[in-house]
């Protein structure tokens, strides 16, 4: 039924483009430019999945004048930038570079161990913590927000003041009942602007913040604003493993990487000498 929805959209489009007599497959020709054919299953091959037929029928006119532009422009360019060795060089060296980095790919896949565990991204974190600073202000604790009228805040603040398992479970309770926001997030670290992003007067004390220890609180004319921060992070000192953990995974992997294919091509080096394919001449000592 797709299908079938699909040619019907695609009529208008069809009955604009040429039809060749003389093509030898079946394949459905678009239009040609200077002898050149641009057919229906090439636009196809690029098509998004999912579109409606009206939309399948636009993505094909845009692809089909896309096509025809770049293959005029590219015919003018042809007559009138005549081949010169410079080109065939550039060309050259363009299919040596898209081969070679194919060819390494195919390597790295088959032969490179892209994981580390988690002691060896300890290890590296440890060795390396100056390359892993914090890109933002980074906090642990709870950010409660509840209405001015809220009862029993001197109770709260004397729960969050102490935050053992009895304290927490009274600020849930409370939480549930008045909180218009309770946003618990004492296992992770996360970016001080997430919490407080919408509290301006709490955003505006920026590193501050970071002090482990502390409650801070805010109003304004409707509600009561409570940031407990059991630990903190400012901007620009050294990020916490947890926090950085996927940076220095991508970072010791392209390490590696880059060392994999030194060793690579070095070993390609001495067996090419080995074997007489390349012979150095005046080698420096």
């Amino acid at each position: 039924m797709k299908t079938v929805l699909l040619v019907v959209a695609l009529i208008p489009l069809l009955l604009k483009t040429c039809l060749s007599p003389n093509e030898a497959s079946d394949r459905v020709c678009l239009a040609e430019v200077a002898g050149e054919s641009i057919y229906l299953d090439e636009a196809l091959q690029e098509m998004p999945d999912g579109l409606s037929p009206q939309d399948s029928a636009s993505y094909i006119q845009e692809f089909l004048n896309g096509k025809i532009t770049d293959m005029l422009v590219y015919q003018m360019a042809v007559k009138n930038i005549p081949e010169t060795k410079e080109i065939e060089r550039m060309v050259e060296n363009y299919r040596r570079s898209l081969i070679r980095y194919e060819y390494q790919q195919r390597v790295l896949n088959e032969r490179f161990k892209a994981e580390v565990n988690e002691d060896e991204l300890k290890e590296y974190y440890e060795a390396h913590q100056n390359r892993f600073t914090a890109d933002r202000d980074l906090i642990k604790g709870i950010f409660i927000k509840v209405p001015l009228n809220a009862p029993n805040i001197d109770g709260l603040k004397k729960w969050l003041s102490d935050l053992d398992t009895r304290n927490l479970q009274q600020i849930e309770r409370y939480s549930v009942q008045y909180a218009s926001v309770f946003n618990y997030f004492m296992e992770q670290w996360t970016p001080l602007s997430d919490v407080v992003g919408d509290v301006p007067d709490l955003l505006s004390k920026g590193s501050a913040l970071t002090k482990g220890g502390q409650t801070v609180e805010v109003t304004d004319d409707a509600f009561r604003y409570l940031l407990c921060v059991s630990e903190g992070v400012a901007k620009g000192e050294t990020a916490p493993f947890e926090y950085a953990k996927s940076l220095v995974a991508n970072v010791m992997l392209n390490t590696r990487k880059t060392a994999f294919i030194k060793q690579f091509e070095s070993e390609i080096k001495n067996k090419a000498t080995e074997d007489g394919r390349l012979i150095l001449y005046n080698k420096p000592d």
